[in-house]
């Protein structure tokens, strides 16, 4: 996973008896990798993802990704327009700003959708995000300074503070402006979280980061689960080597 050019990270509550704890993902489009942790700090996101990432990192602006290098690292527009609508429906200058705010991360949407139907040349769509960049840098700059709410004026000085973060896509092809491919793989985890008990061992939690790994990969591959798992059972009983994905996947073709 850590050779993949872009991948995108995301945590959500793990419980393993009384204990809370965590459970943490990495994936693509094609491969997904969980993982359990009783933090949700960096050494469990450098655990995961590496000391010092070289490939893009999707992520939402969680405090514990903020060790990852800021030309490594996209923030999640998706988060970011949840935030300010939230502040565009406040009261006051709140709601002036954050409105302004969010026109334009509804412009910064259709501006990539234009791009990627190739219905904007490169060069347009770079001239007309930079405009956008410099328009969103005033707005907040002023909402840090006018908006009513103390913790609405310490957002928006968090979004200028990481504003490169929000604009790597800009300089390497191929990164998305959201991490929703990460939260639409944890939604499966989510699911069985809320209709089971937990884990209460160790074994439990190796079992059940493993299990999600495989299912979730086969899915995205749409290749059946199920087969993976009689093969490494058998691979188990025969003591030979587990069959790895690609094993796997030239045996269904």
């Amino acid at each position: 996973m850590r050779t993949e050019a872009v991948v995108h990270c995301d945590e959500t509550r793990h419980q393993r008896g009384n204990e809370n704890r965590w459970m943490w993902q990495v994936c693509t489009a094609e491969l997904s990798c969980f993982m359990t942790h009783f933090s949700r700090g960096a050494w469990a996101a450098k655990k995961l993802l590496g000391d010092n990432p070289e490939n893009i990192v999707v992520t939402d602006q969680y405090a514990g990704y903020h060790y990852i290098d800021s030309d490594h690292r996209q923030l999640c527009w998706a988060h970011i327009l949840r935030n300010m609508n939230a502040l565009a429906e406040s009261w006051g200058t709140n709601k002036t700003y954050g409105t302004t705010l969010v026109r334009l991360i509804r412009i910064l949407f259709r501006l990539q959708h234009r791009y990627e139907s190739n219905a904007l040349s490169e060069k347009r769509y770079l001239d007309r995000m930079e405009k956008l960049r410099i328009a969103w840098r005033e707005q907040l700059e002023l909402a840090s300074r006018r908006c009513v709410t103390p913790r609405y004026q310490n957002r928006c000085k968090l979004l200028l503070k990481h504003d490169d973060m929000c604009w790597v896509f800009l300089s390497h092809d191929g990164v998305p402006l959201t991490n929703n491919e990460a939260e639409r793989s944890l939604r499966s985890y989510v699911l069985w979280r809320k209709g089971s008990y937990g884990v209460w061992s160790h074994r439990g939690e190796l079992f059940r980061q493993r299990i999600l790994t495989i299912v979730e990969t086969c899915r995205k591959q749409k290749l059946n689960p199920l087969n993976w798992l009689r093969a490494i059972l058998e691979a188990t009983l025969n003591k030979t080597s587990y069959p790895l994905l690609d094993d796997f996947k030239a045996a269904c073709q």
